[in-house]
Parts: structure tokens; sequence; C-alpha cells
């Protein structure tokens, strides 16, 4: 609990001096989402991605979240297997609409 101050200064600083552009966050995250949704495969509701999170399922790829997570990273896109068949993508400051793009088209090959 000692470095409790230093996640919590942290998360002051992002508050003090980030707080507009939380909005793009979003944004970014519900873009990602759509285009998602359009992938084969993919099962994923874009309306219930409220904030910069976004977790979907793969199930129906026939892939695990791990293989799609090692797949990814040769296109230099990291993303997190959560549970054998789902994946957690968040979006942040340094995640730009051209990230989202190139990580919707990496996607798309890794899927398709």
């Amino acid at each position: 609990m000692r470095q409790v101050g230093i996640i919590a200064a942290a998360g002051l600083y992002a508050l003090e001096h980030h707080i507009e552009r939380l909005k793009e966050d979003h944004q970014n995250a519900r873009r990602l989402a759509v285009g998602l949704k359009e992938l084969k495969g993919v099962s994923l509701d874009p309306k219930h991605v409220e904030t910069n999170i976004v977790i979907f399922d793969v199930t129906e790829t026939r892939k695990t979240g791990l293989q799609i997570a090692e797949a990814m990273k040769q296109y230099e896109v990291r993303i997190h297997a959560f549970g054998k068949t789902q994946i957690r993508l968040v979006t942040h400051l340094d995640i730009t609409k051209e990230d989202i793009e190139a990580a919707l088209k990496a996607f798309k090959k890794v899927l398709g």
C-alpha cells in the first residue's frame, strides 16, 4: 500500500491536465468497436462501449485471444487477451485516430 500515492499522483495529474481530451479517447474506442463489429467472428455491441475500454469475444473466429494477440504483434499492435476468447483494448493519450485505423487493418488481416 505504500506505492498507492504514486498511483494516485498519476491519476490526479491526468485529471488536472488531460480531462478535456478524454472525449477523444472515448471516440477512438467507439470507432474501434464499430470497425471490429464488421469483422467476421467478432462478437461486440458498440453501443456498450461508453468509455475508452473495448472488450469483445472471438469465439467464432476459432482462434484464442492469445493466438490473436501473438499474430497482432507482427503488425506492431499490442493487445491483451482477456480470458480464452475475449480481448480487451484500451485507448489512451498515446493512441491516435491513425493508430485506430492501423489496428483495424491489422485485425482484418489476422482475422480475415
